[in-house]
Order: C-alpha cells, then sequence, then structure tokens
C-alpha cells in the first residue's frame, strides 16, 4: 500500500484519483514524477529498483523479508529523543563541507546563496526524467537540500528506536545545543 501511495504523489492526484498535477513551467500541467526507463542490460534487480526510486526521492529498504518503501512526502514526526532517552545523554553532530553545499545545477540557481557564498557547481545525471520541468524541479531540490539540510546527527538510543523505520521524522531536544530544558523522563 505505501507504493500505492508513493505512485498517487507521483501522479499528483487528490484523494480522489482526479489528476491535479504540478506546472510544466509552460502553463500546463504534469505529473509530479514520471519514469521514461529501460533496463536493457542485465541490471540487478534491486540495483533497477533503487533508480527508479531515485526518480521520485524515494529510498528502499529491506525489512521483514520484503523490499519496502520511502519517499519524501512531508510526514508528522514519530518519535522524540532528548539527552534522556540517548546513551550517555549525547547528541554527535556533522555539517556539510562548505563545497558540497553547492547552489547551482545546470541552469538551476540559488541566487541569494550565490551572492553571499559564491558559485559552486554541480552536474547531476537525470536517469528517466521525462521533462523540463521535472528536471528544474529535481535540481531545485537537490540546491534546497544541499542548502538548508546540511546536518547530520547520530545518536544510540534505547528501545523506543525500534518505533521508527529508515525515512521516519524524528524530533531532538537537545539541551546541550539549545541550552533549554523542556523535557523530562518518567522513571
Amino acid at each position: 500500500w505505501q507504493l500505492y501511495k508513493i505512485g498517487r504523489f507521483c501522479d499528483a492526484v487528490d484523494e480522489n484519483g482526479y489528476f491535479e498535477g504540478v506546472t510544466d513551467g509552460r502553463g500546463g500541467k504534469e505529473p509530479r514524477y514520471s519514469c521514461n526507463i529501460v533496463f536493457d542490460q542485465g541490471q540487478k534487480i534491486f540495483d533497477a529498483i533503487n533508480t527508479i526510486a531515485a526518480l521520485f526521492r524515494g529510498r528502499t529498504f529491506f525489512s521483514n523479508s520484503e523490499i519496502n518503501f520511502i519517499d519524501d512526502r512531508p510526514r508528522g514526526a514519530v518519535n522524540l529523543f532528548t539527552n534522556e532517552s540517548v546513551k550517555d545523554g549525547l547528541f554527535f553532530y556533522s555539517n556539510n563541507r562548505r563545497d558540497e553545499q553547492f547552489n547551482c545545477i545546470e541552469v538551476v540557481e540559488d541566487e541569494e546563496d550565490i551572492k553571499e557564498r559564491g558559485i559552486f557547481k554541480k552536474k547531476i545525471e537525470g536517469i528517466g526524467i521525462t521533462s523540463r520541468a521535472m528536471a528544474r524541479r529535481t535540481a531545485q531540490h537537490q540546491i534546497f537540500s544541499k542548502i538548508k539540510e546540511n546536518q547530520q546527527v547520530a545518536f544510540t538510543a534505547g528501545l523506543e528506536s525500534l518505533l521508527c523505520k529508515p525515512g521516519d521524522l524524528v524530533i531532538i531536544e537537545d539541551e546541550l545545543k539549545t541550552n533549554i530544558a523542556n523535557f523530562g523522563k518518567v522513571l
């Protein structure tokens, strides 16, 4: 069912299945993501599935003896992690290097960031992309994620982490980073 929901999101349809579309950049509408790929060189099936999932900014993972899918749709958080719920109360942060935070892909640019930091170019291979507008959306997402989503956090958690699966959104309340303690743990 998750793949069916992802398919409806890719098709850009409403709850009743009627086409809403996203702009094609020329005054019309098109599906959010579409795929035009031919696998003719004996690719491994899991590599082929990952190639298709990358088109809709998705990921695949193996769990419970089956392949599962997750996409990048907005969703609510499924868990909260605080200093009280992680090993030694510590979160470990890292950022992308400045040169990894590109702001120009082919002809898609973030003008404000270019004015602030200069130009950092990136070229991406758009396998299966079927339209100029889809290529533009893909490039805009790449730029946004590299500039705005440029920090990673690692931590070791207890049994509550079993409620999470790859791609789930979690909230982190780290009092050592924010200097705000607004949580606790019931013993």
